[in-house]
């Protein structure tokens, strides 16, 4: 009955956004310009740069998972000094640039909520190729959801849980009064790890480990939508670890250049 309801949901969504995008007369593909009346992506743009087979194989910074145009293992930043010290494996899969900056803006600020199920299906084949089997989302911020109505991340581990019946475990917390990324500059970033996140309460972990046969997992696959200094990857990797899970890996849609 969840997963009905939830899949009805996502029907409404996509009628209403369809016949609101047909009575203003279409929108263009953010990438190409073409026409495009459900979501500000055409199909063959899609199939062309959101491939998600196409990014294996890739060379990548062994740390921080950006697309590497050097012979070295890892990237310049990642040689001068990381960030990423608990994470085991950061795979972002596309860079954030050129339109995957509109795009990005378009579905989490705009919120064309029509793109949450193209942003899932590339999530979910990306774990499905990675072998990832838990996932941990990046929990929002205390009353967004209230406040707004959804949060981009929540939404696509809804689609994980419901439509491609994912283990989903929300054992992280934000913590009360942590001031938002995107107002800090990257040195204010940096100072947050440590600071923003905790583990969820006992009750909440407990209920939420019913899911996993009740036994807290070794390895788990952390996930948000676009790392840009790390410093949320990282400090939610270091709570995980502190709270017992030994394999902490990363996978976000979009990452910083």
């Amino acid at each position: 009955m969840v997963t009905f309801l939830f899949e009805l949901k996502q029907k409404l969504i996509l009628i209403f956004r369809f016949i609101f995008v047909n009575l203003s007369g279409g929108e263009e593909c953010l990438v190409c310009g073409s026409y495009c009346n459900i979501m500000p992506l055409c199909r063959d743009c899609c199939s062309v740069y959101y491939k998600v087979e196409d990014r294996f194989g890739m060379r990548r910074c062994s740390v921080c998972g950006k697309y590497l145009v050097s012979e070295k293992e890892k990237c310049l930043e990642c040689r001068k000094e990381t960030v990423y010290k608990h994470t085991d494996v950061v795979f972002p899969l596309f860079e954030y640039r050129l339109w995957n900056k509109e795009l990005l803006f378009t579905w989490k600020i705009q919120e064309i909520r029509s793109l949450s199920p193209f942003f899932a299906a590339r999530i979910q084949k990306a774990l499905e190729l990675h072998k990832w089997e838990i996932v941990v989302p990046v929990p929002p911020r205390k009353g967004k959801i209230a406040k707004k109505g959804w949060d981009q991340i929540e939404e696509i581990s809804c689609f994980l849980e419901k439509r491609y019946h994912r283990v989903v475990l929300r054992i992280l917390q934000r913590n009360s009064g942590t001031v938002e990324q995107k107002t800090l500059d990257r040195s204010g970033r940096l100072e947050t790890i440590g600071k923003s996140f905790s583990l969820a309460s006992p009750e909440i972990i407990r209920k939420q480990l019913k899911k996993n046969k009740e036994i807290l997992p070794e390895e788990v696959c952390l996930l948000d939508d676009i790392l840009t200094t790390g410093s949320t990857a990282e400090s939610c990797a270091t709570v995980l670890k502190e709270g017992g899970i030994k394999k902490v890996d990363v996978l976000a849609l979009f990452t910083a250049s």
